[in-house]
């Protein structure tokens, strides 16, 4: 691909940047349109336009084409993400949430891993009806996604109420366990609500922490392989050998997310595997060893990718009703996902890579600094509230009053 579209220079960076932009920007629209359609209409057209887009590109012989593409792909495919972030609170309550995120985690983790040896596979087809390998790829897997798409409608079911695999007591335990952990907020679309997702500065803080875990994870997910190769092993191998790395990840944040969740805590678990990632960064900075090199890529991943589902869990249970929440998470993944765009040059060639290695060790001891400043002021936020309601009765009249002031109502509690 690089050779047949001409990549060179820094356009190959440039390519995985571009569609990190309309990626981010189109994720607070996305996410509005799922509180005025059906989520497995919106998901499932969303699905089609990206695996569309993707398809389209095993078209693209040049630079500028792909670039066009690419932007597309972005576009389309910001309605995925946090979507799914927001569809997944509410189904689950907050104290089991960690577990079925760091599921969704998992699965694009696991995705990224054998991607790459799948597209060795598909390479292989390389001058098959006057295509080139990597053409093939595109064309492929955008051909399955928009097959998915029409095919997933029939197992995403919009809410709790309309789900024909759960029993009506099961309906009602989810139904009351929701409101408890929501107090019971409005869940209607309601534009007060958008507005204040954007001037709530906890939506900006979480931005950052955010970016803090992103940057690291996609220059892992960009250029993992690249960081293997650089390391000694062959070209031909270090698809292969990036494959353990990502093994490990997943079972260390299905790990990380399940003790979340039985502790009901976020953010230590978050700057615990922050401090992981640090050490995985740091002896890759340090050592000039390939063994130990390769074992610090062992750290890297399993610190990040188990902060990134803990962290998309803390967030997606911090705000309250479901419009806000909902405008919050896009706004949250739209300014971390901007990471994207960072990572795409973080690592420009193996003599600079200590560049890199320094950037991500920055961005997660980041991260650790503005967690415990979330949760201190989480804490100091839930104690005020707890003294609005101490010896007072919460009358009906009074719950409705609350009721328009979101999460900032006395009677919802932030998670730490």
């Amino acid at each position: 691909m690089v050779e047949d579209a001409k990549l060179t220079g820094l356009r190959y960076n440039i390519l995985s940047a571009v569609f990190f932009i309309p990626y981010c920007f189109g994720e607070v629209p996305s996410n509005i349109m799922l509180k005025v359609y059906r989520p497995s209409r919106w998901l499932a057209g969303a699905a089609v336009a990206w695996g569309t887009s993707v398809t389209l590109m095993c078209l693209c012989n040049s630079f500028k084409s792909l670039l066009i593409a690419r932007l597309f792909v972005g576009l389309t495919e910001s309605a995925l993400s946090p979507a799914i972030l927001f569809y997944l609170s509410i189904w689950y309550p907050r104290r089991y949430l960690a577990w079925r995120v760091g599921i969704y985690v998992t699965a694009t983790a696991l995705a990224g891993a054998f991607s790459g040896l799948l597209a060795y596979g598909i390479d292989r087809m390389d001058g098959l009806g006057g295509l080139h390998g990597w053409q093939w790829i595109f064309g492929l897997e955008g051909i399955v996604t928009v097959l998915v798409g029409p095919i997933s409608t029939f197992f995403i079911h919009d809410s709790v109420q309309s789900a024909r695999f759960l029993t009506i007591s099961q309906k009602d335990y989810l139904q009351r366990a929701i409101a408890r952990d929501s107090s019971e907020l409005l869940v209607h679309l309601d534009r007060r609500f958008i507005w204040q997702a954007f001037k709530d500065h906890r939506t900006y803080l979480h931005s950052l922490c955010f970016l803090g875990i992103l940057i690291p994870l996609y220059s892992l997910a960009l250029f993992l392989p690249t960081l293997v190769r650089e390391l000694g092993f062959r070209a031909i191998d270090a698809q292969l050998f990036s494959v353990p790395p990502y093994a490990l990840g997943c079972v260390c944040t299905l790990t990380c997310a399940y003790i979340s969740d039985r502790l009901n805590l976020r953010g230590p678990c978050i700057i615990f595997a922050a401090l992981l990632g640090i050490i995985g960064f740091i002896m890759l900075l340090c050592t000039t060893s390939s063994t130990l090199g390769y074992i610090a890529m062992f750290f890297a991943t399993s610190g990040v990718f188990s902060a990134d589902a803990v962290f998309c869990t803390w967030f997606s249970s911090a705000y309250s009703g479901e419009t806000k929440r909902a405008v919050a998470i896009a706004i949250i993944s739209g300014g971390g996902n901007l990471g994207g765009v960072l990572a795409s040059f973080v690592y420009i060639n193996p003599k600079s890579f200590y560049i890199g290695y320094s950037v991500n060790i920055g961005c997660l001891a980041a991260t650790i600094v503005l967690s415990g400043f979330m949760i201190w002021e989480f804490h100091r936020d839930n104690r005020v509230k707890e003294q609005q309601c101490a010896g007072k009765d919460i009358t009906v009249e009074l719950k409705a009053e609350w009721r328009n002031q979101g999460d900032r109502s006395p009677l919802f509690r932030y998670p730490l």
